[in-house]
Order: C-alpha cells, then structure tokens, then sequence
C-alpha cells in the first residue's frame, strides 16, 4: 500500500491530437490475500486514475480467517465476494469502452497443469502441487485443481449475462484492445523449464481458455491493434507475438527486487518507479521500446523446449532445495488444521 500511496499523479496524455484524455489502470491482480485490503488498494488506485480495471490473481484466493469470519469458506465464494466488492465502488471488471476508441478489457481466468505442454527436465523436481501454495490455500467446492476445472470455471466467468458476445460484437475493426489476465495466455512468455529455479513452474501459471480469448480479440481488429497485459510469474516481459504486443510489469516483492532486478525491470519501471508502466498514451501503445531482460533474450535465441538438461544456475539449486539435503514442501493435504495465510500473505 506504501508504494500505492506514494504513486504522483499521472501526467496528461503527450499527444495533442487528443483533445481529452482518460487515465486508465490496469490493475492484473495479486493484490492480497484480504478482501478488505483489495478494496482499499483499488480505492487508493481510483483517487489518482478516471478508470480502475481488476481481475483476481491466485493469491486473493487464498482463505483466510478473515474470510471465515465473513461466512467464505471455499475460494469460489471468494471470487464472488471480490468481484461484488469491486462493482459496488465502482470498479471495472467487463470489457468497457474508452474515448470511444479503446477497450479495456479484464479476462478473468485460473491455471490449469495441462496448459504446459513442454516436457519436463531430466531432473527430478518436487510436482507442482506439493510446491504452490495455490493447491494448499485455495479450496474450490466440489472442482479440483489438479485438472482443467477451475480453470474453466473461472474462464466461464467471462460470459456471465452474454457480456463476452456482447462485447465482441461491439468491437469493430478500428478499435484498439488493451486486455487484461492475472495468468498467462502463452507458454512462450515464461523462460524454458530449463532456465527455472523450478521447472515445473509453468503448471500453474498459465491457460488455454484465457489464451482463446485472446486470439478472439485479435481476430475483431488490424493487426497490431491489440495489447495484452498479464501477470503472476513475475519476469519483466515486453514481446509481440502474432501481432499481438504482451507486457508483463510485475511490482512483485523487495526480495525479488533486490536479487533479480535485471529479471523483472521493464524499460526504466521497477519497485521505485512513481508511476506503473504506461502501454498507450493519446491514440498509440508506447511500449515498443520498454526493454525487458528476457523477452530480449527470447528475441536473439530460439526457444529449445526440448533441451530438458537445467542451466547451471538451475541445476546448482535445483539440487541445493531438493536434492540429498532438501527442505520439506508444503503439504497437500485437505487437513482442517492446515495454516492460513494471514492478510499479508505470510503463513501464520
């Protein structure tokens, strides 16, 4: 909330060819575990832009006492509540129109495993499930999120009273999109399983639903007209693929500032920046030249999905964490004893 509070007021559009500007945020979600502390940021957000758009990240799905104390006692509800909580002050969470131009558009959506569809490393590392907190913290009813179920359930959340069509219908060719995810649309914008302190990170990160929302967009307007802002893995990210621009500009946390800057830096946006990175000013993107360390590196060197032996720098924790001496993993179990994360996210 510190670095919230401490945004400047965003400056005016450079283009003199708008005659007005609307300040938009796009805000892709992992606000916090806390409902109230969600409102309170988006409302802090809402003081200083016209126009607030949210979807959820995994993290706000993750139960809680304070969600206990409210009667939410599985993460469906959750979602309920947040988006309810959004709409009352205003909050934009559907695609909405601006400057008669350019839609802004939120596409709520969940990981799912079989979005992964590399093959694993040769090392052996821990699965996914006894790893992210996602599939300790998070309780989805009778849907299990080892498989595509939450996944679908949340994309469908898109398509509640026909709003997806009706949206899709109103876009025409000219318009421009900036759409929006928590999650990511494309395996290509995570580094190789090869690359990662854990390989298997791709499991739960991404979507293939979300990823046909995209390709819909693309196919209403001109090339080049569409814009996809995502989230969650926390790699600075700025790539055009089947033209269609995708940035990803995590604020991610201080530790990861302070051991990784290189990896999550877009353009000159890092955890000090005054302001979130800009994508589209006056009647253009303006991120072209934002420069991220691995998109960067993906445009010089082909991507090897293949090659399933770790980099060094893999290999060398990979066999520190899980290795002979390795840590215990989170548990999976359903226990009703099992820790919730407190409001700051911290296990309590």
């Amino acid at each position: 909330m510190a670095w919230v509070r401490g945004l400047r007021e965003p400056a005016s559009s450079s283009s003199s060819r708008v005659p007005s500007t609307t300040r938009v945020l796009c805000v892709a979600g992992d606000v916090s575990d806390d409902i109230d502390a969600v409102r309170a940021c988006l409302r802090e957000f809402q003081r200083r832009y016209d126009v607030v758009a949210y979807t959820f990240g995994n993290h706000e799905l993750w139960l809680n006492a304070g969600d206990a104390a409210r009667g939410i006692d599985d993460s469906l509800a959750k979602i309920d509540a947040i988006l309810r909580a959004c709409a009352s002050i205003g909050v934009v969470t559907t695609p909405v129109l601006v400057n008669d131009d350019v839609w802004v558009a939120p596409i709520h959506s969940y990981h799912h495993k079989s979005w992964d569809d590399e093959a694993n490393v040769a090392e052996a590392v821990p699965p996914v499930e006894s790893v992210m907190g996602d599939f300790r913290f998070s309780k989805f009813r009778n849907l299990d999120p080892r498989t595509e179920d939450v996944a679908r359930y949340c994309d469908a959340l898109n398509d509640v009273n026909d709003g997806w069509n009706a949206f899709l219908d109103a876009v025409k060719p000219e318009h421009k999109i900036v759409s929006m995810s928590h999650f990511v649309p494309r395996i290509e914008l995570i580094p190789e399983k090869r690359m990662l302190f854990y390989p298997r990170l791709a499991q739960a990160s991404g979507s293939a639903f979300l990823r046909a929302r995209v390709e819909q967009l693309k196919a209403r307007v001109e090339p080049g007209h569409v814009c996809h802002v995502f989230g969650h893995t926390h790699f600075g990210w700025n790539a055009v693929l089947d033209d269609v621009r995708y940035i990803e500009a995590a604020l991610a946390t201080p530790k990861e500032w302070n051991t990784r800057p290189r990896s999550l830096q877009v353009g000159k946006f890092n955890n000090t920046s005054d302001e979130p990175l800009r994508v589209y000013d006056g009647d253009a993107f303006v991120a072209d030249d934002q420069r991220a360390m691995w998109s960067e590196y993906y445009q010089k060197n082909a991507r090897t999905p293949d090659n399933v032996e770790l980099a060094p720098h893999s290999r060398e924790f990979v066999r520190r964490r899980w290795g002979a001496n390795r840590r215990a993993t989170n548990r999976t179990d359903d226990r009703d004893d099992a820790p919730l994360p407190g409001a700051t996210g911290k296990i309590v």
